[in-house]
């Protein structure tokens, strides 16, 4: 019974973290879009999701160097999903990945119409 109890509070808490981190992106999405900033254009960047874009966009307010435990903060996704981004962009040129000891640094690479908007 109390295994039970268990699981349901885990369950309900991973719900609650994946509504949280889903709406703080949905949020980040809509200022950006009110604050008149364009989409990323380039032939290349019209199939990235919009985690990827997220992430481009918080480089480039962040003068272009993060840590990767940063951008799994600011942004409220899961460090997986983070990593997936940070992977799928590093191999496309637009940011490089430098280890530091045990953290990541990124570093925003290439210019995209997001990031000189800004």
């Amino acid at each position: 019974m109390l295994g039970l109890v268990l699981l349901i509070v885990q369950l309900s808490v991973l719900v609650a973290a994946a509504y949280a981190g889903r709406t703080k992106l949905k949020r980040l999405l809509a200022e950006a879009q009110t604050t008149g900033e364009t989409e990323l254009d380039e032939p290349l960047e019209g199939d990235m999701s919009e985690v990827d874009r997220s992430i481009l966009r918080l480089l480039a307010e962040r003068q272009g160097v993060m840590y990767q435990s940063e951008i799994v903060k600011e942004l409220g996704l899961p460090k997986s999903t983070v990593h997936k981004a940070l992977r799928r962009l590093s191999e496309g040129g637009f940011v490089e990945i430098q280890k530091r000891g045990r953290l990541n640094v990124v570093i925003l690479k290439r210019a995209t119409s997001e990031a000189s908007a800004t």
